[in-house]
């Protein structure tokens, strides 16, 4: 017990010193030993003086091992950061998966034509006006992405987020982006591009979006609007 005590409170720089002053006089007896075989003093006194080398040998060795116990642990700067309970309570949409390409004329492809056409020329003066023209003669619905992820109804033409065209006297829409608006980071990761269309997007601002397919969109029985099919959406910056 009282070894054990004395380790405990044996400081680092207490326990170098003892090992330095071991050393020394480690050297002073060999200094010693090696006076007296050159003067030729009695075996006798030689042999005691290699037992007290032998014993302080011991003596050096039991104390390194002590100090190798007692030195401080490792000292750790950074603890990697985890989210509390192991869980992440970020919401996170996964990217559209992109549907086959249909091919020949769909029910929506003269829309998807017309949209493409106005879609390229937002460069164009008057593009407000061309838009809100577009709107009215398709009668188009105008979406805003709302909080908790659902689409509601808006008035504005420039403001909305999407644009939805009533596919016959089904329930079902087709949906696009709102050309007026270049697709960002925020639009694509907050306003739900990134869940409604497989696209080409990686960072930064693309100026020019291209349907290739439309997403659907179908109503609830409280007329509200849902994704039903992802759509597919080229971009490019000029």
């Amino acid at each position: 017990m009282e070894e054990t005590a004395a380790q405990g409170i044996l400081s680092p720089v207490l326990a170098d010193t003892l090992l330095f002053l071991n050393l020394t006089l480690s050297i002073i007896l060999l200094f010693a030993f090696a006076y007296l075989f050159t003067t030729r003093h009695q075996t006798g006194e030689i042999a005691q003086l290699k037992d007290r080398i032998k014993k302080l040998s011991g003596s050096l060795k039991s104390l390194e091992e002590k100090i190798q116990e007692i030195k401080p642990p490792k000292k750790v700067d950074t603890v990697p950061e985890a989210d509390a309970f192991g869980m992440s309570f970020a919401k996170k949409e996964k990217p559209a998966t992109a549907p086959k390409i249909p091919t020949g004329n769909q029910v929506w492809s003269k829309f998807i034509d017309d949209y493409n056409h106005i879609a390229g020329s937002m460069l164009v003066p008057g593009q407000l006006q061309a838009c809100q023209k577009f709107v009215e003669e398709n009668n188009l619905r105008m979406l805003m992405r709302g909080m908790t992820g659902n689409f509601l109804g808006t008035n504005s033409v420039e403001e909305s987020n999407f644009w939805a065209w009533k596919i016959n006297d089904s329930k079902n829409f087709a949906v696009v982006p709102n050309p007026m608006k270049p697709c960002t980071g925020d639009l694509y990761e907050e306003v739900g591009l990134k869940s409604i269309f497989a696209m080409n997007f990686e960072n930064g601002v693309y100026k020019k979006y291209e349907v290739k397919v439309p997403a659907i969109f179908n109503t609830d029985e409280n007329n509200r609007l849902q994704l039903k099919d992802p759509g597919v959406v080229s971009l490019s910056r000029q």
